[in-house]
């Protein structure tokens, strides 16, 4: 029996976790930088557990759309009569498919964690939530989010446009 595989769909493209690695160190590199500017600067010391959650946060936001995208596209393929969904331009990919609904459930899935492990870590060092660090919290919702959108429609028109491979 023969397997049809496309090129982005799970089974075949290793390239998922490599793609989030590389996504993850931009986006935590860009995210310390912003957050962590004194530390940065030798000003004071790092706070680990954010520096952590700056590079975790966007790999597991990125894999998991990538996941999404990639589910996504190869079920649109098979109900487009096996030959191929028909691709639209990247805007119109974006906010189809269930695309937003996705990244907003990723979104708020990870989002709630990090607010989670903030709040502890706030509780902890302070005893009270007085210096909770709302706007740290506030990425921990909106860019998931937005990196859930473009990871999930990239990894869902380039499936759409990858070459198949029998197996």
């Amino acid at each position: 029996m023969t397997q049809t595989f496309y090129k982005g769909h799970p089974g075949y493209d290793a390239g998922i976790i490599r793609r989030s690695a590389i996504v993850a160190v931009v986006i935590g590199t860009i995210l310390t930088l912003t957050n962590q500017t004194a530390a940065v600067l030798g000003r004071q010391p790092f706070q680990f557990l954010p520096l952590v959650l700056n590079f975790v946060t966007p790999f597991i936001v990125v894999a998991i759309s990538q996941l999404l995208g990639v589910k996504k596209a190869l079920s649109d393929m098979k109900q487009s009569d096996k030959s191929g969904a028909q691709i639209e331009g990247f805007i119109a990919a974006a906010f189809g498919h269930g695309i937003p609904l996705r990244a907003l459930t990723v979104s708020l899935m990870i989002g709630s964690t990090n607010s989670g492990i903030i709040i502890s870590a706030t509780l902890m060092e302070n005893g009270n939530l007085a210096n909770l660090p709302f706007a740290t919290m506030a990425q921990a919702y909106i860019l998931p989010a937005l990196f859930g959108i473009l990871s999930q429609t990239i990894t869902y028109r380039r499936t759409l446009h990858a070459p198949r491979v029998v197996v």
